[in-house]
């Protein structure tokens, strides 16, 4: 009899594991599915951040270029893989893009002081917060910035590239411009990621999107608190 429960509890929670990756979602869980994946890559992505400056500078001083395509590489591919609409494509294309970003920010470690990348992270759950909150609140107005938003960062990176070959780089002024689009990024992907079927793969995209949405603003926060206290 005890045998037969067991079978029985076992079928239940493959079942549940089943109606959660392949069904449909309520509202609510599948917000709780997004915050829990974002934490999640977050988590794992400081713990990479601070594991990696071991090991970085070995890989890195073997040849810089070939470590930074490799870093571009990974990054779109997981982003395609994540975008698939299957939830274990979309864990691995996840997967991809934290250890692409979690070797990218072990650099943080080796260039920062600890007191300004407290201090950015903190800056950094603000405007999350606020972000998030604004695009609970105003989805519309920010689901009609998608195609602006694009151009406006196609613009920064073409900007960025041509400067720094040009010699002539503002470092202070793309890292404000690139807070202000991140941060309009992480509303309209709150916003864009409730358009989307409320499933666990769509959970796990749209919390990719919010993950690199705050790496880079992060990372742009660090880089301005640090040119500014020079």
């Amino acid at each position: 009899m005890n045998e037969w429960n067991e079978m029985n509890n076992r079928e239940e929670n493959g079942s549940g594991l089943s109606a959660y990756t392949q069904g449909t979602l309520s509202p609510a869980m599948y917000n709780v599915s997004i915050g829990v994946h974002l934490l999640v890559g977050l988590v794992i992505t400081y713990f990479l951040a601070l594991r990696m400056p071991y090991v970085l500078p070995q890989i890195y001083s073997v040849h810089p270029l070939i470590f930074s395509i490799g870093f571009l590489v990974v990054g779109v591919v997981g982003g395609m893989i994540a975008a698939k609409g299957n939830y274990v494509l979309s864990l691995i294309g996840y997967g991809l893009n934290i250890l692409a970003f979690g070797t990218l920010l072990s650099f943080v470690g080796l260039i920062y002081p600890a007191q300004y990348i407290v201090l950015a992270a903190v800056l950094t759950t603000v405007v999350v917060i606020t972000m998030t909150v604004a695009g609970m609140l105003f989805p519309n107005a920010f689901l009609s910035m998608g195609k602006t938003l694009f151009i406006a960062l196609i613009g920064l990176v073409v900007a960025e590239f041509v400067t720094m070959l040009l010699g002539i780089f503002y470092p202070n002024i793309f890292a404000i411009i690139g807070i202000f689009i991140f941060s309009l990024y992480l509303g309209y992907d709150w916003a864009r990621g409730q358009q989307y079927p409320s499933t666990a793969s769509y959970a796990c995209f749209t919390a990719l999107q919010l993950y690199m949405d705050i790496i880079n603003i992060f990372i742009r926060i660090l880089r301005l608190m640090a040119s500014r206290r020079r």
